[in-house]
Order: structure tokens, then sequence, then C-alpha cells
């Protein structure tokens, strides 16, 4: 049960930068009244009262209103399962008013909800935030409740382990987790047809190891679903495995349907707006995950399919490990479980009936009742999916056996070429963990037939 102090109004110097020689209005005035009283205590030296304060007060008179009432729990929208169901409405919610100060904050806490700015409420009192959470009387948005909320519960946590603990916490994690108790060597690019029997985590340079390490155990203390990280360490590795992506080919070039139409495939507009954010916002010039890797995996060319419903973890995980990390909210409800049959949502897959080829050049034919690449095809790299009938271009692993090597002089074996399945679905799951990526990436291919 949460008790709020309906006296603790303007203790914090956020509220009131001078001492209030009046009570508090009641109510909340118009706009009007609003630029006339700021224009007045502009000019009077004698008292000025933030526009905050006087919202304060109005939600401190509708809370003590409240008491003895029964009804729905005023957090109940601002809390996990029922505020993420109506994320999108809330976060294009404006204040009624054309107040900039109002504006700007409500646009603030947006942001912040989001993961890509401050808490415009950071430094109130405990009484003050919780006053702000639990007002219903529509002063504050939605996502500025939130905001407030998620302040109080980040004052309310546990403490959290200092770095030395959670480094230890996490490196272990790393260890027995994805490394499955032995962490390996670490191995270098180029792809090759040697080292193609390697996990995506071998190729994860000393940096990266550490990163990933601090990430578990953010995400461990954040009750978070720890294969979210095991999936972006995958991504990450086959990044570096493929000499940082300059081996890849985008899944946007040279794809095309069993008729020859070309195919393309993209984020979701709700992805595309985080993948937005972060390539716009300032913590990519300060995030310790690698700025290539982030731009790279932003281009729906590699991201669509490689990191298929992984760009909302991305943008908290390189915000939080930024240069901004202090000032991030805690991960919520929608990161404790991560849905594979999901994934599939994330991906937009189009066919342009404009870009055929012609039916020279075509790629795939009929054999014996069987669609299988032609000659020409084979000789050009295509490879023919035969979940969805596509045809794709894959990424040429090196047979040079001199290119091979890692920090520690690693031996490796000649083996075969990974499939196409293991490219597109951030390869295979962690040494110590069972792939369970597989059946839901075949589930997400037939989507994309039908």
């Amino acid at each position: 049960m949460t008790t709020i102090n309906t006296y603790t109004l303007v203790s914090n110097g956020n509220v009131a930068s001078k001492t209030v020689g009046a009570a508090l209005p009641a109510a909340m005035p118009d706009d009007d009244n609003v630029n006339a009283s700021v224009a007045s205590t502009n000019s009077d030296d004698t008292a000025t009262v933030s526009i905050l304060a006087r919202q304060l007060s109005d939600a401190a008179t509708r809370a003590q209103a409240r008491v003895g009432q029964r009804g729905t729990d005023p957090l109940d929208p601002i809390k996990d399962d029922k505020y993420f169901a109506n994320k999108v409405r809330h976060d294009a919610e404006t204040p009624t008013t054309n107040h900039a100060e109002l504006l700007a904050r409500a646009r603030q806490a947006t942001g912040f909800v989001n993961g890509a700015d401050s808490n415009p409420f950071k430094g109130l009192t405990r009484d003050q935030l919780n006053l702000i959470a639990h007002d219903e009387g529509g002063a504050f948005t939605i996502n500025e409740r939130r905001a407030a909320w998620e302040a109080v519960q980040s004052a309310t946590a546990p403490e959290v382990l200092s770095p030395k603990a959670a480094a230890v916490n996490g490196r272990e994690i790393l260890i027995s987790r994805y490394f499955g108790g032995s962490e390996p060597p670490v191995a270098l690019p180029p792809a090759t047809l040697y080292n193609a029997s390697l996990r995506p985590g071998n190729f994860l340079n000393h940096d990266d190891r550490a990163l990933i390490a601090d990430m578990y155990a953010f995400a461990q203390a954040e009750g978070a679903d720890l294969s979210f990280v095991d999936r972006l360490a995958n991504t990450l590795g086959n990044f570096r495995n493929y000499s940082d992506g300059r081996q890849m080919l985008s899944s946007n070039t040279g794809s095309y349907d069993s008729d020859g139409y070309k195919v393309t495939f993209d984020f979701t507009p709700e992805d595309s707006a985080i993948a937005s954010r972060i390539l716009n916002g300032s913590a990519i010039n300060s995030t310790r995950l690698d700025p290539g890797f982030v731009r790279y995996i932003l281009d729906p060319g590699f991201g669509a399919l490689l990191h298929a419903g992984g760009i909302p973890f991305l943008e908290r995980m390189v915000n939080k490990f930024s240069g901004e990390g202090a000032d991030q909210p805690p991960l919520g409800s929608e990161f404790s479980t991560l849905d594979w049959g999901k994934v599939g949502n994330h991906v937009i897959r189009t066919v342009h009936k404009d870009i055929r080829l012609p039916a020279s050049t075509a790629l795939t034919e009929v054999v014996n009742g069987l669609r299988t690449l032609t000659k020409q095809a084979k000789d050009a790299g295509y490879s023919l999916d035969e979940t969805t009938g596509d045809v794709r271009l894959l990424p040429r692993r090196l047979g040079n056996r001199t290119a091979q090597a890692t920090e520690e002089a690693l031996a490796v074996r000649r083996v075969r070429v990974r499939s196409l399945v293991e490219v597109i679905a951030s390869s295979r799951g962690p040494l110590g963990i069972q792939p369970k990526w597989v059946s839901s990436l075949f589930q997400v291919l037939r989507n994309f037939k039908s």
C-alpha cells in the first residue's frame, strides 16, 4: 500500500524556485491564467511559483478527496500489462494546453519511458512523485505519470550491486550460461570454410565479452529474460565472424521468390521508429556497444532478419551502457520473457511485383517435380530456401586456411558451410543452452511463404 503525504509539495528546488508567500490555488488555472501568472511572477522578485508546484497542489487536493473512497487503483493504467497494451496511444498523448513548458515536459516523459531521454521529474521527493503517479485529474499525461511511478520504483528498489560485484556476477553468467562452463579463446575473422564450426560467441573480442557480462548482470538484477542477452551476443558474434559485417550480404539485394519477383525485408513501423531514435539519439556516441554494429543491425537489409524482434532490447542496451546510463528507466515487463513464437511478427516481407527476373536469367527450375537452382544460380552463389522458396545470395566464406586464426592460435578443422537458416537467425544458441530459435524460425519462414 502506498501512503501519500499531500502536504509535501514544494520542498524541492525543482518545484519552487523561491519562497512561496501565499497558499497555492486549489485549481489549475487555464492557459491564459498560467501565462499571466508566469509573466507576473517573472516580474515579481518576492515569490515565484512554478507551474509544476501548482499542478502538485491540485493533485494533493484530489488525493485528499480520494481518501476513504473505494474504487479502482489509480496506478492500474500506468502499470505494466495495461500500460503496454495501450503504449502507442500513450506515446501520442499530449497535454491539452499550448504552454511550451508543459508540452516539453510531456515529450521528455515519453522519451524517458522509451529509454531515449532523462526523467523530467528527477530530483522530486517520493511524496511528490506519488502525487503525480496517482493523479487522474488530467494534469499529467499517462507517460508523465508512468515516469513518476518508475522513479518511485527505482528509489524503493533494493540497493544495486557494486560495480565490482556486478562484474563478477555477470562474468560468471557469461561463462556458465553462454560458454557452457569454459570460456573459449577469441577466434579471429574472416569467416572461412575452416572456422564454420565455431559458435558466434567465439568471435566476441575481450571488450565485447566484458560488455555482455555486464548486460547479463543488469538483466538478471532487473528480472529480465537472459535470452535477450543471449540473442544480442549471438548477433554481435556473427558480426565479428563475418569481418564486422563486411562479408555479409544484404537480404534486400538479390533476393527473389519462387516466381522470380524481388523480395525485400523491413522492420515493423514500431521497430523502425525505435531504430530512428537510436540512430538520431546522443547515446550512440558514447555507448560501449560497437556503434558500427549498431548501425549495421539497424539497416533493415541485415537486422530485419538477423535480429528480428530484438530492436527494443537493443535500444535499452545502447542507452544503458552509454554516458547516459544513469538516467535510464528500469526494464519493463515486456522483457520478462522472450517469446520466440512472436519473432516473425517483427518482420515485414514485401514481394515487388514490378521487379521480376527475365525468363532467360531464371534462378530456379523444376526437375522431376522438385524446384531446384539452375546451374547459373549455383555458380553465382545463390541458395534456395526450401521452406519459403526464396532465392538469396549467401555470404561467401573464404577457402584460405591461413586466414583462420585465434588470439591464442586456436586450431580448427575444416567443416561444411553453414546453411542460410543458421545465418539469418543469429546463428546457433549459446554453448550451454538448447537453441530454441530453430523451430520458431521455421515457423516464421512458413508464414512468409503464405
